[in-house]
């Protein structure tokens, strides 16, 4: 790669070389380079490559103050301000304009502050100066400004860290369970796990002990496209799957008739014993038998409770007014597709439509909002219906005194094809996906299909959909994980036809979007957890520990690799971090003791070579070995290694030893479920996101092993601090 692109490659924070999982160092090569700046919208021909990283480098001094500032809250701090030659005498006003409307204000004279650094631009000098601000400023979403110049930017003051609770602080642990909602059965959901169900669970759990439940994303998938089941591709982030509504739950169903009349039907019914019955979430067959009778219910809402009940028409008023405008362009999204389904038969890709679809102040798009505002407000009802059942949910948790409650988790991106790109178009990168480097899981690298925010057009924006995002994802949370917490840092970018080994790692603005994760941590009341698994950053786990974020810790992992691979004893883990045998991305405990894992993957195709499956093969025993060492250590050796229940029962235990603040049990291990929720690398090839649990909720509470499990953790210490036990 030539030198000349290569420094606006730097320049525009893609990284030179990164090592990958396997150990080996990557070079940036110049097609993916060229690739990513055409992304970034930064592409430049031959002879102008070194005039646009010329011009990028520039930026800092020809705008007077930078998009975004953050500062600490409360500590004196200063802001870096540029200034041309001529103007540095002059005496200049600044103000700041707090969130709550109170105003600070202060002057300064360029010429008196500490230069930082300065520069010619074409044939004019230019200097950038340290102005010092006052301490004891709120945190909060704050502007300042500088009028005469003019400027303005937006001030962010965040706390030094994330909230963690009191008792977890003063060195209190607790444990909880990790589950997939969809997966759950019981005798009355209608097949696939729904709010009910979690609000069951969460009763049961915290009667046990437990702190919390840890679910999967609960994001808005595709109501056009049900079959595309994985929660971390969604149509939205910001709204909720309202395939998790517990129908028979809402307040309309009671006085609806016709709803009645229709799940009453012999037709309805056969078809809801056959979605309940089925060992895979039949999404579609969901979809139809929930979205018909929502439906129904919305209709008699408008019809008769409008009118007739005050208090619930002003709640739903309430809850659009709050929703604002990207609830708006989400029910907008949701109704026109089904609309276009219906009238075109397809199911083709927004990127696809026509510009009239795109354009929203398009004489096609204003009709469309005319003519359909019924079904555009249907969107918005449903989504008002699962806030409703979620915080019934959360309610529950508390009631049955969890210290933490809900345990909910954001996903890295959204799909292509989502309500997310659509809204905001200009905020993603087009034609590249986020994705990993070859890893020993995934030796091929893995493409994830989700397109990366533009790092320069989430600044220009003040991070304000970041703020949302984590705002309406700590809703009705005390812990909040964030999938691939790299991202925070750097996110790995392929191009459109490359491989997963021929992509790059492209920068976001950590400090700025750490601040945040604090301010709306604190705000929120809501722990966070970072997932740090995979190609972590030197230094990273020591910056999210600083700003307060939770490691996570997967015992499978946690081994000295440098020194053998022995596997870590649970003095060894840290005390800020969550700490768990496995993950929903990993093979079950169940099949990863006997094997089966990698003969499933090799049945997949995803070994390049046959040797690369026998050296999976002939690791394994060592693997399994070496657990049995670390719990001979424990003094928790299982009396037959060949009985895998006691096995996975021994590692929970050992678990449970650690310091770590959380632990968690993944409930299909807790059960011995044996096929895998998902396997990273596929995607028709594998059922992801399908699989139901062996046994309904109603068995698992009555089951040994779950209260087996909840003494186990009692005794180790790690009851809640409510649990009355």
């Amino acid at each position: 790669m030539n030198e000349a692109l290569r420094r606006l490659a730097h320049a525009a924070g893609i990284e030179e070389r990164y090592w990958d999982g396997l150990g080996v160092q990557r070079e940036l090569g110049e097609s993916t380079a060229q690739a990513l700046l055409a992304a970034l919208g930064l592409a430049a021909p031959v002879d102008a490559v070194e005039a646009r990283a010329r011009a990028l480098t520039d930026e800092a001094f020809l705008a007077p103050l930078p998009p975004v500032v953050i500062i600490e809250a409360g500590a004196a701090t200063t802001v870096t301000l540029a200034l041309p030659q001529q103007r540095r005498d002059e005496t200049l006003a600044w103000q700041i304009v707090l969130e709550n409307g109170a105003r600070i204000e202060g002057q300064f004279v360029a010429a008196q502050l500490a230069l930082v650094d300065e520069r010619e631009i074409d044939a004019c000098n230019y200097a950038r100066f340290s102005l010092e601000l006052p301490a004891g400023i709120s945190p909060g979403y704050h502007c300042l400004r500088v009028p005469a110049l003019p400027a303005e930017t937006s001030l962010i003051a965040a706390p030094p860290r994330c909230f963690i609770p009191s008792f977890l602080q003063q060195g209190g642990r607790c444990w909880g369970f990790a589950l997939q909602l969809y997966t759950l059965r019981s005798c009355r959901n209608w097949g696939i796990g729904d709010f009910s169900d979690l609000a069951s669970v969460a009763t049961a759990a915290g009667h046990a002990g437990a702190a919390f439940i840890g679910l999967n994303p609960l994001h808005a998938r595709h109501l056009v496209k049900p079959d595309e089941a994985s929660p971390y591709a969604p149509s939205s982030r910001l709204f909720l799957d309202p395939l998790y509504i517990d129908v028979e739950a809402v307040f309309d169903f009671a006085a609806c008739a016709l709803a009645r009349d229709t799940v009453a039907g012999a037709g309805f019914q056969t078809a809801l014993a056959r979605a309940r019955d089925a060992a895979l979430v039949d999404y579609a067959g969901v979809t139809a038998l929930k979205l018909p009778v929502l439906e129904e219910l919305f209709s008699h809402f408008r019809a008769q409770v409008v009118t007739a009940d005050e208090a619930r028409a002003e709640d739903f008023r309430a809850f659009k007014r709050a929703g604002g405008e990207q609830l708006e362009r989400f029910a907008e999204f949701e109704a026109l597709r089904l609309h276009l389904q219906r009238v075109t038969g397809r199911n083709s890709a927004w990127h696809e439509w026509s510009p009239e679809w795109r354009d929203p102040e398009a004489p096609a798009r204003v009709q469309f909002r005319r003519e359909a505002a019924a079904a555009i407000e249907f969107q918005m009802y449903l989504q008002w219906q699962a806030t409703a059942q979620l915080h019934a949910a959360a309610e529950a948790a508390r009631n049955a005194g969890m210290a933490l409650g809900l345990y909910r988790d954001l996903a890295v991106g959204a799909a292509h094809d989502s309500a997310e790109t659509w809204s905001e178009p200009a905020l993603f990168a087009h034609d590249v996906s986020i994705g990993a480097p070859p890893d020993m899981l995934n030796r091929q690298g893995q493409t994830w299909g989700l397109p990366p925010w533009q790092p320069r057009a989430l600044e220009a924006m003040a991070f304000e959909p970041f703020r949302r995002l984590l705002a309406a994802n700590m809703r009705d949370a005390g812990a909040l994980r964030i999938d691939h917490v790299m991202a925070l840092t750097r996110l790995f970018w392929i191009p459109s036809g490359m491989s997963g080994a021929d992509g790059g790692y492209v920068r976001n603005a950590f400090k700025a979007l750490t601040a945040i994760v604090a301010l709306e941590s604190e705000r929120n009341r809501c722990m966070v957890i970072g997932e740090d698994l995979g190609s972590v950053p030197d230094g990273l786990r020591a910056s999210l520990h600083d700003a307060g974020l939770l490691s996570y810790r997967v015992l499978v992992y946690e081994r000295h690799w440098q020194s053998g691979g022995r596997f870590c004893l649970p003095h060894e883990y840290p005390q800020q971090a969550l700490a768990t045998v496995a993950t929903h991305d990993m093979p079950t405990m169940t099949e990863y003791w006997s094997g089966g894992d990698i003969g499933r993957r090799e049945q997949l195709g995803m070994y390049p070579t046959a040797q690369q499956r026998d050296d999976d093969a002939a690791r394994r025993p060592a693997e399994r070995d070496g657990m049995l060492w670390l719990l001979g250590e424990c003094g928790l050796s299982p009396a037959d290694p060949a009985d895998v229940g006691a096995v996975i029962a021994a590692l929970h235990a050992a678990l449970a030893r650690t310091p770590a603040m959380l632990a968690a049990v993944q409930l299909d291990d807790l059960i011995g479920e044996v096929a895998p929720v998902n396997i990273p690398g596929t995607h028709r090839e594998y059922p992801n996101w399908r699989r139901k649990l062996a046994l309904p909720v109603e068995e698992i509470f009555n089951d040994v092993r779950w209260q087996r499990l909840a003494a186990v953790m009692r005794d180790e210490g790690r009851a809640g601090p409510a649990y009355p036990g």
